[in-house]
């Protein structure tokens, strides 16, 4: 009916601020779909998007948010390009809700469209050289989340990965596998590496290598199949 009659159009989007998630989400949904043949509602959607992202207190409407802003960074990525660093910086300085809020948005960004996250690639590094655990766990997500698209945007990580295998963590050592992993299952000449990286690597940690083994596994099935 929204295609059809604007009035209907503009309580969908009032809705986007109805106190209910499940309705904000669901209105979401609607508008979503709608903007793939009325692409003209995608630069109104995007400031909306930012405002519910810091104000969700509900997960399914955060991934909802996240989704649709995937989905603008793929179609209009002029759109989302100067918004990334905001969300980045929304993320650094927020409390714990926003940065799980904004970090589901920036994943979703990478997997979309990887070249939005130049802007903030220096960021990435240095969250990979933070003393802090979750920022490093957060840029390993948004790493192999650039990687599900073109392996060339996450190339450039790949040796501050390596020494990453090392890290007094062994959450972050373990989630550094899963991450290498991950990114392997689609480059043929990583896996290789990879492959052979694991098979040498040794760790303290039962955790660390059951990673290891998970992703010895996986990659070396297919690395059979790919012959």
């Amino acid at each position: 009916m929204a295609k059809y009659d604007e009035r209907i159009l503009e309580e969908l989007i009032k809705l986007l601020d109805d106190d209910l998630w499940t309705v904000a989400k669901n209105s979401l949904t609607i508008l979503v779909t709608l903007a793939k043949t009325r692409k003209e509602l995608y630069e109104p959607l995007v400031k909306k998007l930012f405002v519910m992202l810091k104000k969700s207190e509900s997960i399914p409407l955060t991934q909802e948010v996240a989704r649709a802003l995937g989905q603008i960074a793929k179609e209009r990525p002029q759109l989302i390009r100067s918004l990334v660093p905001i969300l980045f910086a929304n993320y650094r300085i927020g409390d714990a809700k926003i940065k799980i809020n904004l970090s589901y948005a920036l994943e979703e960004i990478a997997r979309a469209n990887p070249e939005l996250m130049r802007d903030i690639a220096r960021d990435i590094f240095s969250m990979l050289s933070s003393k802090n655990r979750e920022e490093k766990l957060a840029a390993l997500n948004f790493i192999e989340a650039m990687g599900e698209n073109q392996f060339r945007y996450v190339a450039p990580y790949l040796p501050r990965l390596i020494a990453l295998l090392h890290d007094r963590d062994e959450v972050v050592r373990a989630s550094v596998v899963e991450a290498l992993v991950h990114l392997a299952r689609t480059n043929e000449k990583l896996r290789k590496v990879v492959i052979r990286k694991l098979e040498e690597f040794e760790d303290n940690s039962s955790l660390v290598m059951k990673a290891v083994r998970e992703g010895l596994s996986l990659l070396t099935l297919l690395e059979r199949g790919s012959q």
